[in-house]
């Protein structure tokens, strides 16, 4: 989604369409269905507008593409505005794809470079290497070749160590941030940086782990937020508008989390020094967010996906909302104060936090994509197999990863574990803290 020169929202659908909105009057036009994307979940996944819209009316699309032979590949295709469609379609840069974890976002620079965030593909061993595509933010000329003054000669390779990021924004002096999705723990916003590494899939989060500690200090740049539980980051946007109380701060949106949040920078914005949470649960998986010039704010959602929350989709999905100011804001509404229950949490919220987003509130999980637990045999089987397999996780036939939750206590495992036997395998027999840690002791030798 991004605001566009003829004061219209520009934004793409999970259907391989791309649409202007007209903001005063909710008048929709479709101006073009492209025909050989590929969609495994999220459809197209980012747009961008040429910023020097009169002399090049250029419209930057990226998506993912099936080719004959079946292998996937994600495209970054230019197309031109006629003033009713897009047309001329130019393929800049190709990059291999997967079923999942392709990112995306796109920037242009103010040196007019388009940025491009990529996801890891699922291809640990290349993340750290500047030869390959995948987990990097990607720098192109505008007509898709490589700019010569890159880091790594002859590579689009700007900075690299990212997962899947869904975020991509520059600040008014010219800071980029991006936002990402973490395994099970630490999704993070970082302050891009030229040939910089931010260590994924060695360092998640604030190398605070002791396997990660062992890496030293300048082995990747830390993140300048990071959340666990994980809240899904998507897309981003930097604010100065008519909401005072948000000025000079990245507005982020989340699809798990359900939530707007709002990063307040210091003065250089290069640190969030503060951070409020709007609008929870209230309208579902928030997609992606804009600004108009006037200062009006604009969020999708993202109910209608592979993936929708509970009590979602409703009729009126999926929107975008604007938001705009009415009066002072209360701090009541912009703050969301965690508990204690949030921060240690019984079995009940670690589930929530770490578990529904997939296996969803039912336990019945997203057909093709997450296994029920319902249904499952390993929940109602053997103890210290089910606690195996949520310690180390595993990778599935189709692709779709079951992160490893070692890092939880003992306390917090044997509560998750029962738990899941409890309610949705009808067991009445309960994971103690002893049965935890002998399996943990199993695994760590």
């Amino acid at each position: 989604m991004a605001w566009g020169p003829d004061n219209w929202i520009w934004f793409t659908d999970q259907d391989g369409k791309v649409s202007r909105l007209n903001p005063e009057t909710g008048q929709i036009v479709d101006i073009l269905q492209i025909k050989d994307y590929y969609r495994k979940r999220l459809g197209l996944a980012s747009i961008v507008l040429h910023p020097d819209w009169k002399q090049f009316p250029h419209v930057f699309i990226n998506y993912s593409h099936i080719q004959k032979d079946s292998v996937i590949v994600s495209k970054l295709v230019r197309y031109t505005y006629n003033g009713k469609t897009l047309v001329e379609p130019k393929l800049l840069h190709q990059i291999p794809g997967y079923l999942g974890h392709n990112g995306s976002r796109l920037v242009v620079s103010k040196d007019r470079k388009i940025l491009w965030a990529t996801g890891d593909l699922k291809q640990k061993e290349t993340i750290q290497n500047p030869a390959f595509a995948n987990g990097k933010v990607l720098r192109l000329n505008l007509d898709g070749s490589v700019p010569k003054d890159n880091p790594y000669p002859g590579s689009a390779t700007w900075s690299m160590g990212f997962r899947v990021p869904q975020g991509l924004t520059y600040t008014s002096n010219g800071n980029l941030f991006i936002a990402e999705h973490g395994d099970a723990t630490d999704d993070e916003v970082n302050l891009v940086l030229k040939k910089k590494s931010y260590g994924w899939p060695r360092i998640a989060g604030f190398r605070d782990q002791p396997e990660e500690q062992k890496l030293g200090a300048d082995s990747a740049i830390s993140p300048v937020k990071a959340w666990t539980p994980t809240i899904a980051p998507a897309g981003m946007t930097y604010f100065k508008g008519n909401i005072p109380e948000w000025n000079n701060a990245v507005l982020l949106t989340t699809l798990k989390d359900q939530s707007l949040r709002v990063l307040h920078l210091d003065e250089n914005q290069e640190k969030v020094i503060g951070e409020e949470i709007v609008f929870s649960k209230k309208y579902g998986r928030l997609r992606d967010v804009c600004v108009s010039p006037s200062g009006d704010i604009y969020i999708s959602t993202s109910n209608r996906d592979w993936n929708p929350p509970a009590d979602f989709p409703i009729k009126t999905d999926d929107r975008i909302i604007r938001i705009s100011r009415a009066g002072i804001i209360p701090k009541s509404a912009r703050t969301v104060k965690k508990t204690a229950e949030t921060e240690t949490g019984d079995a009940a919220t670690l589930y929530t936090s770490f578990c529904e987003s997939c296996h969803k509130a039912d336990g019945q999980g997203v057909p093709g994509s997450f296994p029920s637990l319902v249904t499952s045999k390993r929940v109602t089987g053997d103890k210290a197999e089910l606690l195996h397999f949520i310690m180390k996780g595993s990778l599935a036939p189709t692709g779709e990863a079951m992160p490893a939750f070692s890092f939880l206590t003992d306390a917090q495992l044997a509560g998750i574990g029962s738990y899941i036997r409890q309610r949705f395998g009808k067991s009445s027999s309960y994971i103690t803290e002893t049965e935890v840690a002998n399996v943990r002791e199993t695994i760590t030798n």
